[in-house]
């Protein structure tokens, strides 16, 4: 600052690519300046003041950092947009780790955004004066000790959480209150959905309305209020709602920035300015379940094209040709004819592909959703998400422990059907196959005659979904429709599995021969649009040169998982005598293509056991396997590629959003379910060598 106060410099050059304004410098105490000084006088030899030319800007830097980075008034002085454009990003861009560019990740010493945002600020600021190509610039070590902002790309990953520092760095914000979005709209659908029906205004200047009329009215089908605005917002226009505008508005508003409650950025970004009125957690929750983060790719770009890079990623896009093999593959795999006038529906992630099916249930007057109680835990917090309309109503069916799967599923649609004048229009049974985490398989013919039975009793239609995504070419809806031929039914599968080996994150709807499911699958179709969660084209290139050969794949990882759970028993059987069960897929439906690469078990207890032992058993377990990293991961995936096991313990990974009661009736013995995932090839020696040691340890 000069003696009048105005700000010397020139401001930073506008970029195309990046929304920036001037950078709001952090109060800076005069405790920090003296910790400064003294710093550089020490460094300098008691110099003082002159020392400041050569030191005074890592000491700076370092005083800074100590008074924390994510302060309540958010900007750096020293992460300047000169320095992350010219030498900070493009170090970042050129030492970036291999594992960062994957879609699941380390969950042992997960961080969250804030903290992840935290340590690569600390990171930034300490590398303040390194040179890209010199020895102290940053280097793939650097990046990978930061640890992981989460560990599934459709919540967050380290590329993204990068590119909304940078974001957030451009206008002197907190890097948590900066979203951004696979998908144009769902930052203001997010905060639309979020407001709790409140209205929100959306201010566009003199661009087109990002918003048709009809979108309009489909959006307070869901309970939302939205209204499009030409101009620019004013302040108290709009008491008691929420109020957005485009970046361009804001940033020629004139001093009206004050006015709006958040920003949309061109790119596909939100930037919440009023956290009272739009809380970050609820935009959080509604991107992880209905949307994703930028991909990785598209992120890289972005932050090539900010440092004025050639824009190498996310550069090639799959032919006509190569999507229409991809979408027949598809169909053919889900076990229904190929049919392009129903091509599947591919979203971004596998729950906004959920979230476009129930969300066009509800405009075609509602329906009651029967699913498993130990689904997927994305599956139900998005259903649960979900249900806040008022069409839509939830109920579930248990097969924990030795409840039949058939039996469960029977009594849950009798218990609808004893009621149908309280039922909407559609009932949709939606059933894991296998299940998730138990890898149960229920009796095909008993399951459709069962679905028959309830549309007979309750004269409502039954949608029967079935996630394949443990087994997708299992070709179940033509098995289904061997056993009831006019039976509605859909196939959805996450394709960040198996289909894709892993690189990206996807997710399809695939519809039967019959009419209500095909024009179910169309209206998804158009929700998928309006929302633009459609796949972007980074991943429908990953897919379409990933998804020949998942056959293989798929019995190939089989066979693993089968040689190494008789290991597995067999190990447990010699240090404690148990026989322990494994609950898995049988050669008999392996046969029929349901070759799921998963089994799941609950260790018995060691003797003599306190209750605490036996509740930290199944992680301790799963440390002693992922001690060794160049075999095991700890990760809630599977389907993957790459040589190595997954092992988690769902109840406190992939069920995180289920009911403690629920995950409680999977425990035994006081000890918690555990699950191994297999790939295609492993090192069978080293892997059986450390699952025989681990069970060494537990039971020593």
């Amino acid at each position: 600052r000069g003696g009048g106060g105005e700000t010397r410099g020139a401001p930073p050059r506008e970029h195309p690519a990046l929304p920036v304004t001037m950078f709001a410098c952090r109060r800076v105490t005069t405790s920090t300046l003296a910790r400064c000084n003294a710093s550089v006088s020490a460094q300098a030899g008691g110099g003082g003041h002159s020392a400041w030319a050569s030191t005074g800007r890592r000491a700076l830097a370092s005083a800074v950092q100590a008074d924390s980075l994510c302060s309540e008034a958010p900007g750096h002085p020293v992460l300047t947009d000169e320095l992350l454009r010219t030498q900070l990003v493009p170090q970042i861009l050129a030492a970036m780790p291999s594992d960062w560019r994957g879609t699941t990740f380390n969950n042992s010493n997960l961080l969250g955004r804030k903290v992840f945002s935290e340590r690569l600020q600390a990171l930034l600021v300490s590398k303040a004066e390194a040179k890209l190509g010199e020895p102290d610039a940053i280097c793939a070590d650097d990046l990978a000790n930061l640890g992981n902002a989460e560990d599934y790309m459709r919540v967050a990953t380290n590329v993204s959480t990068v590119y909304e520092n940078v974001l957030a760095l451009g206008r002197g914000m907190a890097p948590e209150h900066v979203f951004s979005f696979a998908s144009a709209t769902m930052p203001v659908v997010a905060v639309v959905l979020t407001a709790g029906g409140a209205p929100v205004h959306l201010y566009h200047g003199d661009a087109p309305a990002p918003f048709t009329a009809g979108q309009i009215g489909e959006l307070a089908k869901l309970g939302g209020d939205l209204t499009c605005h030409h101009g620019s917002p004013v302040p108290s226009a709009h008491s008691g709602a929420t109020v957005l505008a485009l970046d361009t508005v804001v940033d020629a508003s004139n001093g009206h920035g004050d006015a709006v409650d958040g920003i949309v950025g061109g790119d596909a970004s939100l930037f919440i300015t009023n956290t009272e009125r739009i809380v970050p957690s609820s935009i959080m929750t509604v991107r992880k379940r209905m949307a994703t983060p930028i991909t990785t790719p598209a992120a890289e770009q972005a932050l090539q094209s900010f440092c004025g890079l050639a824009a190498t990623a996310d550069a090639e896009a799959p032919s006509a040709g190569e999507v229409a093999e991809f979408n027949a593959h598809l169909q053919t795999m889900s076990g229904t004819v190929v049919n392009p006038s129903a091509d599947p529906v591919t979203c971004s992630a596998g729950l906004p592909t959920i979230a476009a099916l129930w969300l066009a249930l509800e405009g075609m007057g509602g329906a009651d959703i029967l699913m498993c109680s130990t689904a997927y835990g994305g599956s139900s917090e998005l259903t649960d998400l979900c249900l806040t309309r008022e069409n839509l109503r939830k109920s579930t069916f248990h097969i924990q422990g030795g409840a039949s799967f058939n039996g469960s599923i029977e009594a849950a649609l009798g218990a609808l059907a004893a009621d149908p004048a309280s039922l909407r229009p559609t009932t949709v049974l939606f059933v894991e196959i296998p299940s998730n985490p138990d890898q149960k398989m229920p009796d095909l013919a008993q399951l459709a005659a069962s679905c028959e039975a309830y549309q007979e009793s309750s004269g409502k239609q039954l949608l029967l979904l079935v996630d394949t995504t443990f087994a997708p070419a299992s070709e179940v809806l033509g098995r289904i429709g061997d056993l009831a031929p006019e039976l509605g039914a859909m196939v959805f599968v996450s394709m960040s599995k198996s289909v894709s080996r892993g690189e990206t994150t996807a997710g399809a709807l695939v519809a039967n021969h019959t009419p209500g499911s095909q024009a179910l699958l169309h209206a998804s179709r158009e929700v998928a649009e309006m929302l633009d969660v459609t796949a972007r084209q980074d991943q429908m290139l990953r897919l379409c040169r990933n998804h020949v050969g998942v056959e293989e794949r798929c019995e190939r990882a089989y066979e693993n998982m089968v040689l190494m759970a008789g290991v597995l028993r067999g190990a447990v059987k010699t240090h404690t005598g148990h026989d322990m069960p494994v609950t898995m897929v049988g050669p008999e439906h392996a046969a029929q293509g349901f070759t799921s690469s998963t089994f799941s078990f609950n260790l018995p207890a060691p003797a003599g056991a306190t209750p605490e032992v036996k509740a930290a058993l199944a992680q301790r377990f799963v440390d002693l396997l992922t001690e060794d990293a160049e075999r095991f991961k700890p990760c809630v995936s599977f389907g993957q590629d790459n040589g190595l096991v997954y092992c988690t313990v769902p109840a406190t990974s992939t069920q995180g959003a289920i009911k403690e009661e629920d995950k409680a009736q999977q425990a035994q013995g006081g000890v918690q379910l555990a699950r191994l995932s297999f790939p295609p090839a492993i090192d069978a020696p080293g892997v059986q060598a450390r699952i025989e040691s681990a069970c060494a340890a537990i039971y020593a």
